[in-house]
Order: C-alpha cells, then sequence, then structure tokens
C-alpha cells in the first residue's frame, strides 16, 4: 500500500515564513514505514508557490502530477494551523474531482478542533485524525489494508456512517516517547529548506544552512485558559530521555551537517532535570550546535543553572511566555502560577549573556482586561527591555476555558461567525493579531483598539533601538 502525505503551502499572511521542515508529517511518514507501507511526502513549501501568479492552481498541478505517477491508496493532509485549512479545503476538493477513488484523510491541529464541522461540511474529506497521529493513522491504514470497515475501532478519529458524523474521542497517547521513531528524514532534500542565515544570530560562528525542528516532549501540564495545546497532544506532559533527544540531535548533526535547531516543545523546560541532563548530554558529545526555543519556555522553570547551561550547549535565541503585565490577569484569569519578581529575576539573568536574543510574549483583550491592567502590561513590556516583545490579542480557541466565558457571557463581537470557525483561515494567524474578537467586561473596544496602537509604536521602538545595540 502507498500513502503520499501532503504539506499545503504556508499561508501569504503568516508574517514569519520560515519554511521548517514538515516535522508532523515525517513522524507519520516514519511510523507508516514501520508498519511497512511505502510512503511519499510532498513539501509544496519548496516549490515557492508564492512566487507564482496562481499559487493554489500551481500547487494543485503538482499534486495531480505527483499523484498520477506515485498511486496512492491514501491521500493525507497536514493542516498545522487554521491559516492552511482553505488550501487544504481546496487540493481536497480538486483531488477528489481528479482521482475520486483515493480517499483523504486530514489531521493537525485546526482538524482536531473541528473534525465534526469539517466532516459535516467537505464531503470531499474522506476522515479526520484527532490529535496525536501516529497510531491512529498506522490503524487506518492497517483497517484498509485487510478490507475491513470497522473505523469505530480506531482512537481519535472522525468519520462518516449512515450518513452521520461520528467522533472517536481521542483516549490513547503514546506513553514513552522514546519508543517513537525518529522522523523520516531521508524522504525530504534538506538543502531544499536552506536559506541565507547571514543575518542570523550566530555567536559560535557555525556554518548554519537552516533550523532543523525538534520535539523533546508532548503536550503541557498547565491549563492556561486560552491555550489549546492540550487538545491535540492530551493532557499529560511526555517526554522523551536526555539520550534520546540528543541522538537525534547528534544525527541529524552528523548524518546531515546540521548545525542550528528550533525545540518547538509546549513545554520545553518542564522537567529541570531532563533540561539539565539535555545541556549535560550535549556537552559531553561535544557537539557544536546552536539553538533557538520559538514556541516559549515557561518562565518559572529558568533559574541561574539551568539558564547558564542551556546558554553553554548553545542557546542564541529565547522565547518567554510572560502572557501579561498584571499580576491579576496573569494568575488568576490565566493561571499561569507566575509572580511578577520570578519575572523579573528571569530577565536579569538573561541580561547577563549579552549574545542571547530575548523574545518575550504578551497577550491582551482578556474578558477581565482593564484600562489598569493593560497599563501593567504596557510598563512591563518597557521595564524588562527585551529584543523583541510579541503582542498577541486574546483567540477564542474552542475548547479552552476561554472560548466557554466568552460563549457564556456574550463576550464575542457581533462581527465574529462562530458557526463558521471551522473554515476560518485568519482569525488564529499571527497577521491577524491586531483584530480583536472579544469585549472585555469592562472595557470599550475603541479603548482596546487605542491601546493597541500605543503599545504597538513601544513595541516598534524596542525592536528599533535594540537592533541597533544587538551584536549577532
Amino acid at each position: 500500500m502507498k500513502v503520499l502525505l501532503i504539506n499545503p503551502p504556508t499561508p501569504s499572511m503568516i508574517p514569519n515564513r520560515d519554511y521548517y521542515l514538515p516535522l508532523s508529517l515525517l513522524y507519520l511518514a516514519s511510523a507508516l514505514q514501520n508498519a511497512g507501507v511505502d510512503v511519499n511526502v510532498l513539501d509544496l513549501n519548496v516549490f515557492r508557490p508564492e512566487q507564482h501568479g496562481d499559487p493554489t492552481r500551481f500547487c494543485e498541478t503538482i499534486i495531480a502530477e505527483k499523484v498520477s505517477d506515485y498511486k496512492p491508496s491514501l491521500i493525507g493532509l497536514g493542516c498545522l494551523f487554521s491559516g492552511q485549512f482553505k488550501s487544504i479545503q481546496s487540493f481536497s476538493e480538486n483531488i477528489r474531482r481528479t482521482f475520486a477513488d483515493i480517499p483523504i484523510v486530514i489531521g493537525g491541529l485546526h482538524p482536531s478542533i473541528y473534525a465534526a464541522e469539517i466532516l459535516t461540511n467537505c464531503p470531499y474529506i474522506d476522515w479526520v485524525v484527532v490529535g496525536e497521529g501516529e497510531e491512529s493513522t498506522v490503524e487506518l491504514v492497517n483497517t484498509l489494508k485487510s478490507g475491513r470497515r470497522d473505523l469505530d475501532k480506531i482512537d481519535g478519529f472522525a468519520y462518516r456512517t449512515d450518513g452521520k458524523v461520528v467522533v472517536n474521542p481521542k483516549k490513547r497517547f503514546i506513553p514513552d516517547p522514546d519508543k517513537i521513531a525518529f522522523p523520516a528524514y531521508g524522504l525530504l532534500n534538506l538543502s531544499d529548506y536552506y536559506r541565507d542565515t547571514s543575518d542570523w544570530n550566530n555567536p559560535k560562528g557555525l556554518s548554519l544552512k537552516m533550523s532543523v525542528p525538534i520535539v523533546s516532549s508532548r503536550s503541557c501540564p498547565m491549563r492556561c485558559n486560552f491555550c489549546p495545546a492540550f487538545m491535540v497532544m492530551g493532557p499529560k506532559w511526555r517526554s522523551r530521555s536526555a539520550k534520546n533527544v540528543v541522538d537525534e540531535l547528534e544525527y541529524l548533526h552528523k548524518e546531515y551537517g546540521q548545525n542550528h535547531f528550533s525545540f518547538m516543545d509546549d513545554n520545553l523546560t518542564f522537567d529541570r532535570t531532563r533540561m539539565l541532563d539535555i545541556c549535560d548530554e550535549i556537552a559531553k558529545r561535544k557537539l557544536k550546535i546552536q539553538f533557538e526555543t520559538p514556541n516559549g519556555i515557561a518562565v518559572g522553570t529558568i533559574d541561574e543553572e539551568v539558564l547558564s547551561l542551556l546558554m553553554d550547549a548553545g542557546m542564541t535565541r529565547i522565547s518567554l511566555a510572560i502572557e501579561s503585565g498584571s499580576d491579576m490577569i496573569r494568575n488568576q484569569v490565566m493561571g499561569k502560577r507566575l509572580s511578577r519578581e520570578k519575572i523579573l529575576e528571569v530577565i536579569g539573568l538573561t541580561k547577563k549573556y549579552k549574545e542571547l536574543y530575548v523574545i518575550a510574549f504578551f497577550v491582551i483583550g482578556m474578558p477581565e482586561d482593564t484600562l489598569a491592567t493593560l497599563e501593567e502590561t504596557y510598563q512591563m513590556v518597557k521595564d524588562i527591555d527585551v529584543n523583541k516583545p510579541i503582542i498577541s490579542n486574546a483567540m477564542p480557541f474552542p475548547g479552552t476555558k476561554l472560548y466557554a466565558q466568552a460563549l457564556r457571557d456574550s463576550l464575542f463581537l457581533d462581527e465574529l461567525d462562530l458557526n463558521s470557525l471551522w473554515k476560518t483561515t485568519d482569525i488564529y494567524s499571527g497577521a491577524n493579531n491586531k483584530r480583536f474578537f472579544l469585549k472585555p467586561y469592562g472595557l470599550e473596544l475603541s479603548e482596546l483598539q487605542k491601546f493597541r496602537g500605543r503599545i504597538d509604536t513601544l513595541v516598534d521602538e524596542i525592536i528599533r533601538v535594540k537592533s541597533l545595540s544587538f551584536k549577532k
């Protein structure tokens, strides 16, 4: 049996369009290979569709040629974030018209949240894998190979039967991530992802060609009221051992000549001992590498020893998930359990490393926000003086406490059609982070918009000044 996995292009609305390897599809490919399945991965990003007049038509032509040549028995499309779903719809519909007999399955964060709505409204999509996908995808392939149709037994899976949509909830998650095979890197040509890295922070002066994404743990044990991470990877934080993580780093370093990595974990440093062990293992093997943490590190897990060893191991850029300058919003509302004192302590520690580029994440527009709490965030952004503050407006992800609260108290702005969130391509996009979706209890929308303009001006000035003084 042949399976073709397709990664749709990163939409033009995304401001930071760095092309990472499609890690989730490479994990699926590896699991399928180990199950004896012939797999091919098609990443449409490497064809730079944005450079063509009609990117969608261009991609559909590439897909058609690939399907005609490879002749898969199943096509899977990855939808990492909502901005890709419009492409998923178009590609799936076109595949169904051209190759009517080949079933289509999709997966990722967006489909996991909206599985029922997608299957109700998109007849050209056959199935949805919900949440962590390796075992469920192998189960689906084995079911198809056997000729059985007992889809009801597949964990974390949505399908149709007798004209109705059924969603099997995700109940089983791989308990020991060390048993998950490394991504199938050999299915892609890594040179397709090489880019100009001359402006990267490179204190070790290494040869940098790209940044390889690494996932050393899955999910997050915290329950910030706005975050949907647990909906895909489950309620429990599951980690790979330090040896297993560094085995992969060493493999990529020695076999593929890669020196830069991006840890994409939702909570990389949650286990302090494990994090220290990873750093020690990198040092013991004398790996000359550098890495960043783009998804944000829990500030409360950082202390002087942890930061020192991270720096010794090769960290060049750290993203800190602060979220709010207001103690009340950050802790009582969001549930961060993070004191102002700890934030300032960690910021102070980062100042000791002039070669470290520091990013800080903040969220504004929470239901309980007031002019006073917003001002606290403004002052904190100003006071901590990091290289790049990133301000996002509160996003209503279905399944989160924030969404339930907004629905209960009618906080959604009238322009937001809740029945159409499943097909939205821009609401959850970083390019749309200046749009407000919720009206706080004690603020007018005009007040939020005015504050957004004010803090954006501050952020622009901070980034400008810091860029002049930061030495790479």
